[in-house]
């Protein structure tokens, strides 16, 4: 949800820049592509992971939670990502099921959802807070393909975060990543440094089966797979 549907990213790394500065902590973009799409235990797992165990990085994902806070209560809008509104019109035309699985908890995401004023189109919503495992553990992801009921490798994740991603595959779920591009904000020098080098996207042990820019070119990636399945299906019946 966060970076994929609404333009969350660039709000959540100005909570963290601002935070990091308090706290003196190195940060750059790549960071935020290392935590986004994780549930809390997660993030705070992976900020130890980064930092090192002996840094405080509890009291600083604290205050990085209340600054996001306070700066959405500034805004007082997440913004749709651009294309949302005509991708959800296509999906709910042609029959889709559709699922919102979000690390997010379920108060953040109705909340994100009602500011947006969201049109009503999800067949299940799962939470953050409503599994056992976080991403990338695949759990949210097959709860949903349950909760639908379909199988796992005919479904579809679309994701932004590397912990998506992870979790689809894991999971044998086909999936796409429109990466939230925040790499044109400002990285944070820091005196507590990154102890853990970020792969590059070629490094990455877990890929997604397809990459595109925006949720227009996964609409149109959409209508050519279903007019390709409209007329195989027509070829067969001739």
């Amino acid at each position: 949800m966060d970076g994929l549907m609404f333009d969350t990213g660039r709000l959540a790394y100005r909570g963290y820049t601002r935070t990091a500065k308090k706290f003196d902590f190195e940060l750059n973009p790549n960071v935020y592509y290392q935590l986004t799409g994780r549930n809390e235990e997660g993030f705070r797992k992976e900020l130890k992971e980064l930092y090192g165990s002996d840094q405080d990085t509890d009291t600083w994902r604290d205050f990085m939670t209340k600054t996001k806070h306070e700066i959405l209560d500034e805004e007082k809008r997440v913004y749709k990502k651009k294309g949302l509104l005509e991708l959800l019109s296509f999906l709910k035309e042609n029959k889709y099921k559709i699922a919102l699985a979000s690390s997010s908890k379920r108060e953040i995401i109705s909340l994100y959802l009602d500011i947006e004023e969201m049109p009503d189109v999800f067949d299940i919503i799962i939470a953050g807070d409503e599994v056992t495992k976080g991403k990338p553990d695949p759990e949210i992801f097959l709860k949903a393909c349950t909760g639908l009921g379909i199988d796992p490798k005919d479904a579809l994740v679309l994701e932004d975060s590397l912990a998506g991603i992870e979790a689809a595959s894991r999971g044998g779920i086909p999936s796409i990543l429109v990466e939230d591009d925040i790499t044109d904000l400002p990285p944070v020098p820091g005196k507590y440094k990154l102890q853990k080098q970020l792969p590059v996207s070629k490094e990455r042990v877990y890929q997604p089966t397809h990459q595109m820019s925006d949720l227009i070119e996964v609409k149109e990636f959409l209508e050519k797979r279903n007019c390709d399945i409209i007329e195989s299906q027509f070829l067969k019946k001739v």
